[in-house]
């Protein structure tokens, strides 16, 4: 019987152990849950974290976030440590996921749209690292704060000089476009008289693109309108150009398509 006794000791301590490590997965995925809802419904709504590629990114910090705690645990976890030295196992299993959860999440808050810009022919989603923070102070009166949460949208106005323009597109072939200039922004309301002469019928799309036939037809049913009353302007990042915002007759947006609207 001498070979017994270790065969037990194991069995007792892996029983044990998993106890724990699957209170821990429990805890795990119902924070997982709250931070995915907090990225995908409120920092990153449809179509924005498809056209900025979070879903990969985040959904892979999740399931390592989620999983190495609990395995960990399942490691540590022992019936002949004392309470004490299980309690400061488990705090500092904790603290390493938790900390490695906040930097995914902040990272993915540093990156979030902010701002929804009419540009020339084009709506643009612009991320709160691609705004030029040095130059909120010279946004119009209620634009000179990031939003935490949601898109403000604006206008940009074009260069008012010969040296204005130059510069401009110096920075552009930089990657800064005057959408992610906070002193080339104007009110919304200004773009309207804009969007209406860009803004194309859908059914012209529907003629030029027949391969993309199924995914136009998809967002006009989530339209809800007549296709002879939606209108379309393509709607990019700087992370992809292959998307349309749909548009009603009073310009709002109604849905979204990937599909190259250029």
């Amino acid at each position: 019987m001498p070979l017994s006794f270790p065969r037990l000791t194991l069995a007792s301590r892996l029983q044990f152990a998993l106890r724990f490590a699957i209170r821990h997965l429990a805890v795990s995925a119902a924070v997982a849950a709250i931070s995915a809802y907090w990225v995908f419904a409120l920092l990153y709504p449809e179509p924005t974290h498809t056209m900025q590629d979070v879903s990969s990114i985040f959904l892979l910090v999740l399931f390592v976030d989620t999983v190495s705690g609990p395995i960990l645990t399942l490691l540590l976890a022992s019936p002949f440590k004392s309470t004490r030295e299980r309690w400061a196992d488990f705090s500092l299993v904790g603290a390493i996921q938790l900390l490695a959860l906040l930097y995914g999440l902040h990272s993915l808050w540093a990156a979030r749209p902010v701002v929804l810009a009419f540009e020339v022919d084009r709506l643009v989603i612009v991320t709160a690292n691609e705004v030029q923070i040095d130059d909120l102070a010279k946004a119009p009166a209620g634009m000179r704060q990031l939003p935490w949460g949601g898109m403000i949208k604006v206008n940009t106005r074009k260069a008012l000089n010969n040296d204005e323009f130059m510069q401009s597109m110096e920075m552009g072939m930089a990657g800064v476009s005057p959408s992610m200039r906070p002193s080339w922004w104007l009110p919304w309301s200004s773009a309207s008289d804009e969007i209406k002469a860009r803004a194309r019928p859908a059914t012209q799309l529907l003629e030029k693109r027949p391969q993309d036939a199924a995914a136009l037809e998809t967002a006009i049913a989530n339209a809800g309108i007549p296709v002879q009353q939606l209108h379309y302007l393509p709607f990019t990042s700087s992370k992809t150009k292959d998307w349309i915002a749909l548009l009603d007759n009073e310009l709002r947006i109604v849905a979204y398509a990937n599909v190259d609207g250029f």
